[in-house]
């Protein structure tokens, strides 16, 4: 009897994980931990979203973020020479908000408008700038 209840936990466990029945329950289940290179940038006009391809350096290694399962995150940023410049910070997340700080900066937030195995978007607004940032997630 222990067994079959063990194997019934574990079942409501993974599908509690996997299930994506519909948009708002897909963006709770998907992760956050992980690596998240910028692909796109844009804001709002008019309320219909405006974006464009984020600009990396060239030759150099892409811009991306890392979200530890921790609460840390590490922006990875590289300039034109290519030198990185790393900020480590950390996150939370409560339902489609994430709140970052990092040292000696004010704490920011955002809403995660999509949150899916392989890509992440989340809106920024800070005082009359609304700021969307589209990621994509990779190994």
């Amino acid at each position: 009897m222990n067994k079959l209840k063990s194997i019934s936990i574990l079942v409501v466990f993974i599908f509690g994980i996997t299930s994506c029945s519909s948009d708002s329950s897909s963006k709770q289940s998907a992760a956050l931990a992980g690596k998240w290179q910028y692909s796109q940038t844009g804001t709002l006009v008019d309320n219909e979203e405006v974006l464009t391809d984020y600009e990396h350096s060239a030759g150099c290694t892409k811009d991306y973020i890392e979200i530890l399962s921790t609460n840390v995150i590490k922006s990875h940023e590289y300039d034109t020479d290519c030198s990185e410049t790393l900020k480590t910070g950390t996150i939370s997340r409560s339902n489609n908000t994430v709140s970052i700080t990092y040292p000696g900066e004010p704490a920011f937030s955002g809403e995660i408008l999509e949150l899916t195995a392989t890509k992440l978007k989340v809106k920024f607004v800070s005082e009359d700038v609304t700021d969307i940032e589209v990621m994509t997630r990779i190994p």
